[in-house]
């Protein structure tokens, strides 16, 4: 079992911990972990949030990782760090695939703001601030994610967008491992001091486990939990606001529940930007 699991970078512990493979790590970053307890949900699964604030000027990209996992207790081990230009590219191509192998669900959404007022707005210093949250499975593949960003100016926003994008493995035209979008939603509000756009989506996939069992075999569904049914369940809750006087703020509630979701692992990104 633990030559299978180290295989794809996996630690199961004695005390229950399952530790994962750190991608940031991989790129050469540092930073700090830190223990959060998440939330015990009604399926079994937990949801692991987070929020933070940037004051007016602040441009640097911050990424955050899941690195150890406690299924009894509903604890993260997450790991923070800030990344280089070189180790961001890196850190995004580490879950590409080969075209022919994969394709990939996608839903996005953008709009441009319609209380602009002329040149004067477009002249004024223009903030921008995006989120990106995802699950993530042992050989460093996103298997969903969704980014929420906007761009605005001290007296009006101008952009708002986002975006969801699952995960299939095909082989030869055929699909072996789906994620789906199952639901979603989004909303925008208007504050008395900026702005805020929120966007919810649930993926659902009824083929990992098998995935896991075809490549780890009976260790990986021992690592699962002896799962009876192969349902998993991936949730996202991104938000991003932007205040007139230059500052920013983001948080999300992300969730994982079911059949081998002890095996992904989360990951977010945040920077001073409009990547749509």
């Amino acid at each position: 079992m633990t030559d299978a699991l180290s295989a794809v970078g996996i630690t199961v512990r004695p005390d229950g911990w399952i530790e994962y493979k750190s991608m940031l790590r991989s790129v050469g970053a540092s930073g700090k972990t830190s223990r959060v307890e998440g939330k015990r949900e009604e399926d079994g699964g937990c949801t692991l949030s987070g929020s933070y604030e940037a004051p007016f000027g602040s441009t640097q990209a911050t990424y955050t990782e899941e690195v150890a996992y406690n299924p009894e207790t509903c604890e993260f081990d997450i790991l923070v760090a800030d990344l280089t230009s070189s180790q961001a590219a890196d850190l995004n191509s580490m879950s590409d695939a080969a075209p022919s192998d994969v394709s990939s669900t996608e839903d996005s959404a953008d709009a441009l703001s319609s209380d602009k007022t002329g040149d004067a707005a477009t002249l004024a210093t223009t903030y921008s601030r995006y989120l990106k949250t995802s699950w993530i499975d042992p050989i460093n593949i996103t298997i969903s994610s969704q980014k929420v960003g906007l761009k605005w100016t001290s007296s009006s926003w101008l952009n708002w967008a986002y975006k969801r994008d699952s995960f299939k493995g095909c082989v030869g035209g055929v699909c072996l491992d789906k994620t789906y979008i199952y639901s979603g939603s989004d909303s925008f509000s208007t504050l008395s001091n900026g702005w805020k756009k929120t966007a919810n989506v649930h993926f659902r996939n009824t083929s990992f486990a098998k995935w896991v069992v075809g490549i780890l075999g009976a260790s990986g569904w021992a690592a699962c939990g002896f799962p009876t049914s192969s349902q998993a369940d991936f949730y996202h809750t991104d938000s991003v606001t932007g205040y007139k006087n230059g500052g920013s703020a983001w948080s999300w509630s992300d969730s994982k529940s079911g059949a081998c979701t002890n095996l992904v692992h989360h990951g977010d990104q945040t920077g001073a930007s409009y990547p749509f």
